[in-house]
């Protein structure tokens, strides 16, 4: 009886383990990441169009190259950083950037606009605190040369211009604390709207252009002091005596 009881027990070991086995696949299966809900849609051109969805079961998104209708590929991302209608996008013939988020910061996630492979990432404003997910105004901007990203935190917003083709922060600019309400790029420059002020940047050198051409002339009573001010004991009035 003892030996018929252990011959049986190879047998229901070898079941358990296929129980045990098939329980993990599906564990797997059943836990794998899927695409979820279109968070935005990008047009590329007149065929092509990117497609950008939450994670079912995550926080992270799908980014979705879509042509004639048909998907062409599809990448994971972390979460991703644009919002409906305000995209986080930037592309050239060869390389497609994503805004994302990790800790709260700002990066940008590169891919092959070919096949969807990860070519590498850029930290935006490292030496900055945690970003706002829920700023006013643009988020990227691009003249699939370079990427213009507009990163907003706490009483700070920043002005970045990546270029596409080496994957590099080539230039960035302060902008103070006054929220981004409206952005685009225009002969030659980026255009940063504050408050009711207008800012233009040369795209290639970030260099500000407050030249009359761009600002207006000055309001009548005399030239404004430039813009964001910083109090410090030189803007005082000139009829007032400054602190030795």
């Amino acid at each position: 009886m003892a030996r018929r009881r252990l011959g049986l027990l190879g047998p229901i070991i070898v079941i358990a383990g296929l129980v045990i086995g098939g329980l993990g696949v599906w564990f797997m299966i059943s836990n794998r990441p899927t695409a979820g809900v279109v968070i935005d849609e990008i047009p590329l051109d007149d065929k092509a169009k990117i497609v950008v969805r939450g994670e079912t079961a995550g926080e992270r998104s799908y980014v979705e190259l879509h042509v004639d209708g048909d998907l062409k590929w599809q990448a994971l991302v972390p979460l991703y950083g644009g919002r409906p209608g305000t995209p986080g996008i930037a592309w050239s013939d060869k390389v497609l950037s994503v805004r994302v988020v990790r800790d709260h910061k700002a990066e940008l996630f590169a891919i092959a606009m070919q096949d969807a492979s990860k070519l590498g990432g850029v930290h935006l404003a490292p030496d900055k605190g945690p970003i706002k997910l829920d700023a006013p105004g643009p988020v990227t901007l691009t003249d699939h040369v370079r990427s213009y990203e507009i990163i907003s935190g706490e009483g700070w917003h920043q002005l970045a211009a990546v270029a596409l083709d080496i994957g590099r922060v080539v230039w960035t600019r302060d902008l103070g604390p006054v929220p981004v309400d409206a952005g685009g790029i225009e002969s030659g420059f980026v255009w940063i709207q504050q408050g009711t002020g207008k800012r233009w940047f040369n795209v290639f050198s970030g260099k500000e252009d407050r030249s009359i051409e761009k600002i207006g002339p000055p309001p009548q009573g005399g030239v404004p002091p430039p813009w964001p001010t910083t109090p410090d004991r030189d803007s005082a009035p000139a009829s007032t005596p400054k602190p030795l």
